[in-house]
């Protein structure tokens, strides 16, 4: 399934805001939206709580506790990125992989200098031994 931009999802959701309003006279509901759309409700949820935020929609609490969407600023879609957004998930195994890279690396150099410092102990003592059976 091809991403939507959040331009795409902007001009499909004003857009079906725009048709419901024209044929039925009335600001949409989510779920007329969604139906208009054949998409799911939380997924018009999220985006008319991004759009909210951009000043692009506004949610007005209806009768029957019902939340409308309407129309406040159909200008500022044309400011919203027309790049696909990355998965949220390939975000965080990103950020995941950035920062355990580092630890991953200190831990196996931590290690060798433990090893080394073994190593040398060990040499120490067998040097300290053999000194020992020398001077006796």
């Amino acid at each position: 399934m091809n991403r939507l931009t959040p331009y795409d999802e902007a001009q499909a959701l004003v857009a079906a805001v725009r048709v419901h309003e024209f044929t039925k006279k009335a600001s949409p509901s989510f779920k007329e939206v969604a139906e208009i759309l054949e998409m799911t409700t939380d997924w018009v949820s999220r985006v008319c709580s991004e759009l909210t935020e951009k000043g692009i929609v506004d949610l007005v609490e209806g009768p029957f506790q019902t939340t409308c969407i309407v129309i406040e600023d159909h200008l500022a879609v044309e400011s919203l990125p027309k790049k696909a957004r990355e998965n949220r998930m390939e975000e965080e195994l990103k950020k995941f992989k950035e920062k355990t890279a580092g630890l991953y690396e200190q831990k196996v150099k931590a290690i060798q200098e433990e090893q080394k410092k073994k190593e040398q102990d060990l040499y120490n003592d067998i040097a300290d031994k053999f000194k020992r059976e020398l001077d006796s």
